[in-house]
């Protein structure tokens, strides 16, 4: 009765409405548009004739400007998830085992968020935690070591259903090599 309280409290409390991701990708167009930009200058400068890039390339200035600016937004994004994240684990002292969907409605983000902000915390070597095999809930404080198997192949980024599992001995989602039994893998937490 008590989980079901939990959960209630909780409902529909998603207050981070944005997106955790790399900005690698928004950088790296940044830079395309600069360059061309750049460019485009050159071409000015020594009355190049290329697609009539000389006389409008050098508006793309504005563009790579406003990118570059929403590239560092998103870094600032990820550094802000990571601290409210780390400091949600800090109340728990890094320590003990808790549903995952619980501190993520805690602290007010997607389960999924949440679990991306984990695996960066942890490949950074800042936080340390597993799964639990059989509940799936987060072990906070257990080091895991990744042990991929040789025959995993790793899947296509969107799923349309569920990847099969029977006889296989290792996380069809993150190829780490599984024990005997277990509804969950301790590596990524998928459910098996």
């Amino acid at each position: 009765m008590r989980e079901m309280s939990e959960e209630n409290k909780y409902r529909n409390r998603y207050i981070y409405k944005e997106t955790y991701e790399a900005a690698i990708g928004t950088f790296a167009l940044a830079i395309v548009f600069l360059f061309v930009a750049i460019l485009s200058l050159f071409f000015r400068s020594f009355e190049i004739e290329f697609i009539g890039l000389a006389s409008w390339g050098f508006w793309l200035f504005i563009p790579a400007f406003f990118i570059f600016l929403g590239g560092f937004s998103q870094l600032y994004r990820n550094y802000k998830y990571k601290q409210v994240v780390k400091s949600a684990l800090a109340q728990r002292n890094f320590q003990g085992t808790y549903k995952l969907e619980h501190i993520a409605l805690e602290i007010g983000m997607k389960p999924k968020i949440l679990l991306n902000v984990l695996l960066d915390l942890r490949t950074n070597g800042i936080i340390k935690y597993s799964f639990d095999a059989e509940t799936g809930k987060i072990i906070l404080g257990q080091p895991i070591t990744y042990q991929p198997a040789t025959e995993y192949v790793p899947p296509a980024k969107k799923l349309e259903t569920p990847l099969p599992t029977e006889g296989k001995n290792y996380c069809v989602y993150c190829g780490h090599k599984m024990e005997a039994g277990g509804n969950f893998c301790p590596n990524c937490g998928s459910n098996l």
